[in-house]
């Protein structure tokens, strides 16, 4: 028998994969489980959310069960090409921009974003392209992807990972599988990243020109510069309409795998500026008498937020705050263009002590509160971006809502 443990998406998703071939199942989680269900089970589904230290890792040790991932489980029925992103930042961005640079291979997109990857095999695709939270990757076995890009990294997820360590490690369980036939595109800039423990053939990517000895691809003014097995393509990218440097990196990284699988640089050169952002990662709303509001709610971590700001010349008042999840907050205390904090969310105050410039910081107990305040103290020509750099389960439903209800109030503010 199987158990299914999470009644999400993800394990509803396995359960009508296994109920179609009539396997014995159960489904479970935290309020209905008990230990008499592991009584005949051979196998164990554990959704992403369930963090290694939770007791069913523990009883699945003890009786000796397997315990894998959907990740896992689909990978053993999958019979095509796989793309696998992770990263700390910009995994939904590049995996969306990927699929749109394959789209004439019919791709599949999912993981952590879109669909769960069991909805592959049920589709017959052929390609897939999958966000991987390090969650996910964690419960993995024997999981192979063919490219495996790994994006940037810095803190995040202690309350599930409890160290910096296990972060990272779980990160690289990416690679553990991969041969010298697989690809590994890399973050040149980011030295965790950029040493990666892989057998794979190694791509980078960079803000800076690569060294001469290294492939990869890296910008020069609106033009990105591709080399590989000693050619040098020049790619345009003057109609690139997503703003920042972190899509910069987001973008060179889908570039390159969707080359790296065929994709010429004349269709790479047509897509460009046809490719479109996932919305609430800095995404423009509106302008009111001069100041313009971004909205960013997909923000989840100090680094996001580090990168939006980073994205505007303008003075930007901006609004933060949630649920924190670890890093420093206090590298955002003397960012010059950062005119006023207004911070909202269960660890409000926490925040406002790292942050630690109470000229500048502003407390509200809404986002409605907020977004007014932020306005307030707005003038002309500047920005209000909300970036929240937490997690959002503490006043809204995921970070979707948290962004609707950002454009709700936007909109009734004039």
């Amino acid at each position: 028998m199987v158990l299914i443990y999470g009644k999400g998406k993800t394990g509803q998703a396995v359960f009508e994969f296994l109920n179609e071939k009539r396997e014995k199942i159960l489904i479970r989680d935290d309020f209905d489980f008990v230990e008499e269900d592991l009584k005949d089970t051979s196998q164990i589904i554990v959704s992403p959310g369930v963090p290694f230290f939770h007791q069913i890792y523990k009883l699945a040790r003890k009786n000796n069960i397997e315990i894998i991932g959907e990740i896992e489980f689909a990978y053993r029925y999958f019979d095509g090409f796989i793309t696998a992103i992770t990263g700390t930042d910009g995994k939904s961005t590049t995996t969306y921009l990927l699929g749109q640079l394959l789209q004439e291979k019919k791709t599949f997109i999912g993981g952590n974003y879109g669909e769960p990857f069991v909805n592959a095999i049920k589709e017959n695709k052929k390609n897939a392209v999958l966000e991987l939270s390090s969650f996910q990757i964690y419960s993995t076995k024997n999981f192979k992807p063919d490219i495996a890009i790994f994006l940037n990294f810095s803190t995040d997820h202690l309350n599930w990972h409890k160290t910096e360590k296990h972060y990272l490690l779980s990160k690289y369980r990416l690679f553990k599988n991969q041969t010298e036939k697989d690809i590994a595109i890399l973050n040149f800039d980011d030295e965790k990243v950029k040493n990666s423990p892989t057998r794979a053939k190694r791509y980078y990517f960079s803000l800076e020109k690569l060294p001469d000895n290294v492939e990869g691809i890296y910008p020069d003014g609106s033009s990105l510069y591709l080399k590989i097995n000693g050619k040098q393509e020049k790619i345009n990218i003057s109609g690139f309409k997503l703003i920042g440097e972190h899509n910069l990196q987001n973008l060179m990284a889908a570039v390159l795998a969707a080359y790296l699988q065929g994709i010429s640089i004349d269709k790479i050169n047509k897509k460009i500026p046809e490719l479109k952002s996932l919305p609430y990662r800095i995404e423009f709303k509106k302008e009111i008498n001069g100041i313009k509001f971004y909205n960013d709610a997909k923000s989840t971590t100090v680094q996001s937020v580090l990168k939006a700001v980073e994205s505007f010349n303008e003075k930007v008042v901006l609004i933060l705050g949630g649920i924190y999840k670890g890093g420093d907050f206090s590298v955002l205390r003397d960012i010059p263009n950062i005119s006023k904090f207004v911070i909202i969310g269960q660890d409000k105050e926490s925040l406002q002590r790292m942050i630690n410039r109470p000229e500048k910081t502003y407390l509200a107990d809404t986002l409605k509160e907020a977004v007014k305040t932020a306005y307030s103290l707005a003038e002309k020509g500047n920005i209000v971006l909300f970036s929240p750099g937490c997690a959002s389960f503490d006043m809204f439903k995921n970070y979707i809502d948290r962004g609707e209800q950002f454009n709700k109030i936007v909109e009734e503010l004039e």
